[in-house]
Parts: structure tokens; sequence; C-alpha cells
């Protein structure tokens, strides 16, 4: 792996082959879209080619249609990139490695090409995908066509999770903190949008002031301001010592206190005015209220035979959780809600198992088919916590709550076949608790 003073030293417009190890996501596709307008010759390779996403760079030449092979890494590279750092045991990382090639991952190549942007950085433990997308879609309304920008999921209506415009001189991110990964991705933002900062990602972030160090870092390399809600938890702490311009959400809804984007409840509201703090920086008209909203934040999928409502939601901790179904107590204040939940990872289910079992007050029913483990815990945590075991904590912790353990998609199905008129559905995972939907007779109107 290169250094980081090699890869800051890195001239884009210099390199004639870059292979890249993994394109799908948002963020990959996009950084290979930059490259191919400055003329790169790009390849790559994907271990998941049944989507839309991949069946494109297949007809572009850009994708190898078939899994890692190392007979895709030759010496004429010059530059692999990995998606996060070297993969143990894959075959391309190790070619690279044995004819020492130069490689850096997908964050660090971000950055150089964020860095030519006015970056809008959006970082926070929960609401980044939502605050990302107002943001992008009032620079749309604003200049007539789509900024570039890289979010968590796709936006309704445009149908997209990336966008690439040469023309346009913003990039709206979508910042990860995770093992501080926005420190790469977004090294010099031009505005800092911070949702929140609470403990998360356990798994790397050892207490709340080591997360609370990598937000500070992250701030203190922002160019023009930092937009921030002085009423969240540990916001005032990280910015203490941060000698940067600042907007306090606060000030921003007097001014926009009648913007709504057509989102319901509290922690929307939040979203939207962060989104409104880059419009009044910009000087800009916060024209959002035709948003179309995002994939899985609160998205109508649907009905089902009897007249159901369905909603499909990200909510994967304890405050979105909470927030998500104070929402739909909100807006189905008659109505009895049906909370089918995947909660994500065995470490965030066992960290926060109290917090969990507090934040399901407004759901009248809840089923839970399973714990999603994504790939990185499915050895070490594997064993940590099974799915009865977490179900039980939930009922002993809330007697009175009605809490099923439905054991799969099939028998949740068959759960949910049984409701009468009067119960609303909202699906909540960061897994693939939708795939239950083919199981299920859902009307689209």
């Amino acid at each position: 792996m290169l250094t980081k003073e090699e890869v800051e030293n890195i001239k884009l417009e210099d390199l004639q082959r870059v292979h890249m190890i993994g394109i799908t996501s948002g963020i990959s596709s996009f950084v290979a879209t930059y490259l191919l307008n400055l003329g790169v010759k790009l390849t790559a390779s994907e271990v998941n080619q049944d989507n839309h996403v991949a069946k494109d760079w297949i007809e572009k030449g850009v994708l190898y249609a078939g899994r890692h092979d190392s007979k895709y890494i030759t010496e004429d590279i010059d530059l692999v990139v990995f998606p996060n750092g070297p993969i143990p045991g894959n075959p391309e990382c190790e070619k690279a490695e044995k004819l020492g090639l130069s490689t850096v991952t997908m964050g660090q190549i971000l950055g150089l090409v964020s860095k030519r942007f006015k970056t809008i950085a959006i970082a926070g433990t929960h609401g980044k995908t939502t605050t990302s997308a107002l943001i992008t879609w009032l620079l749309y309304k604003e200049f007539r066509e789509l900024p570039n920008f890289v979010i968590g999921d796709e936006i309704l209506e445009i149908n997209k999770s990336f966008n690439f415009n040469p023309y346009s001189e913003y990039l709206v991110l979508e910042a990860c903190e995770y093992k501080r990964q926005f420190l790469d991705r977004a090294p010099k933002p031009y505005i800092s949008v911070i949702t929140n900062i609470e403990l998360d990602h356990t798994d790397y972030y050892k207490d709340q002031e080591d997360y609370n160090s990598a937000f500070r870092e992250f701030l203190e390399n922002t160019e023009l301001e930092i937009i921030y809600d002085s009423r969240g938890e540990n916001i005032e702490q990280v910015l203490k010592d941060i000698e940067i311009k600042k907007l306090d959400c606060k000030e921003i809804e007097a001014m926009y206190e009648d913007v709504t984007a057509g989102l319901f409840g509290d922690y929307n509201k939040e979203n939207v005015l962060r989104a409104c703090g880059v419009a009044n920086i910009l000087g800009i008209f916060a024209d959002i209220e035709d948003f179309p909203g995002v994939a899985s934040r609160f998205q109508y999928i649907g009905e089902m035979e009897n007249g159901n409502p369905i909603y499909l939601d990200y909510a994967h901790n304890p405050k979105k959780v909470k927030s998500c179904l104070r929402a739909a107590k909100e807006r189905f204040p008659n109505k009895k809600i049906v909370f089918i939940w995947q909660p994500h990872s065995i470490e965030r289910s066992l960290t926060f198992e109290n917090d969990f079992a507090k934040s399901l007050d407004d759901a009248d029913l809840v089923l839970i088919p399973n714990i999603y483990a994504p790939l990185r815990e499915r050895t070490l945590y594997q064993n940590k916590l099974s799915d009865k075991q977490f179900v039980k904590y939930l009922k002993e912790a809330d007697p009175k709550k009605d809490i099923k353990y439905t054991k799969n998609f099939q028998n949740t199905a068959k759960e949910l076949s049984k409701l009468g008129k009067d119960h609303v559905l909202v699906f909540a995972s960061a897994g693939d608790l939708k795939d239950i939907f083919k199981l299920m007779d859902i009307r689209n109107e």
C-alpha cells in the first residue's frame, strides 16, 4: 500500500491503466466514471454481478464478467484500487502485492477526487443519507442539473445513488465515520454537515471519546463552514477547540421553520434544517418541498391485499428505530404499527441491547426473523449472541410488549397474512429483509 504522502502525490491525469477490485458501490462507480472521463483505461472485477450496475459496467467493457481472478492483475497496471484495504486470500490483492504494484484504497482515491470539487460532506451516526439527498435535491432545483453526488442509497425518481457531472463545481458526499473512513474520502470538505455524534461501530471505536476524536479530526479540515446542532449530544465537546466558522441549526430553524420537504418525524425535521443551512451558506433558495425521498427511508412500497400499507426503512441503531416508529405513529395515529425488524449486526445488538429495548415503545407488534450479520463479523461474533437470545432479552425487558421471534422470512410472511385492516407494516433493516417482499402479495399503486 502507498503511504499517505505517496497517495497525495498521485496525479490522476498521469494514470494510464487502473484496475478496481469492486465497482458496483456508489463510491466506486463514481470514481470509475471520473477516471474514465480523464481518459484512463479502466478495468474492474466484482463478485456480485447480479444487478443493473454490474451489467452496465460489463456492457461498457470495464467489468470482467467473472469473479476476482489473479489473471486480471498485470504488470502494466499503474494503480490497483482495493475496497478498504488488502483482502486476505483475495487473488488480485495478493498478485498486486507480489508484483509490487502501486495500491490504494477506494476511500483514498475518492479523497483525491473530492479535493477537486467544493465538497459538501455529511457525517454523523444517523441521518446522513436523507440529509445528503436533500442537499443534492436543492442543488438540482437551483442549477437545473444534478450535481456530483455519492450517497448511501438511491434518491427516488432519480433512481441513482451517485452522479458525475463534470460541469458542476459541487460534490455532495455522504462521509462514513466507520474506521475513520471519512478522513480519506473527504480530506478537505468545503462545507461539513454534522448530523449527530452518538457512539456506534463499537467493533472499532473504544468509547465515546475515541468516536469524538475522529469527528474532531474530520471537522478540523473544513474549508468554509460547519453546520451543526448545538442541542445534540457530544457536539459542543467536539467543536470547542475548532476555529472554523459554524452555523447552528437553532439559527437555521428561525429562518426555515415552514420547510418540511414532505417528511415526517422530528429526526427528519433536523435533516431538513441541515439542508436549509447549506442553502443559506451558498445563498440559494431551499426549494425542496417536492423532494421525492430516498430508498429505504420510510419508503412506501405498496399495500397488502386487504389494504395494509407497507413501508421500508433503514433503521439499524436504537435512535433510528425509535425515530422511525415515532414517525409511523405520527402519520398513522389511529392504526396499529407492526414493526418487522431485522436487527443489523450482532455487535450492535450486543452493545446497545438496553437501548434497543427502549426504542420499541411505538410499536404494537414486533416481528423479528433474524439478526443480519455483515460479512466482517460472521466469524468473530457468530457465537456471542443468537437471534433467539436477543428476542428473549427484549421480551424480558418489556414483558407487556408483543414481540415474536419468527425464525425466518417464510414464517414472518405467514404472520403478516393474518393481520386485520387496521395495521400499518413497517419493515426495518440494513440487511436483506426486503427479500421477504417476494413472499408477499403486494399491490403497488
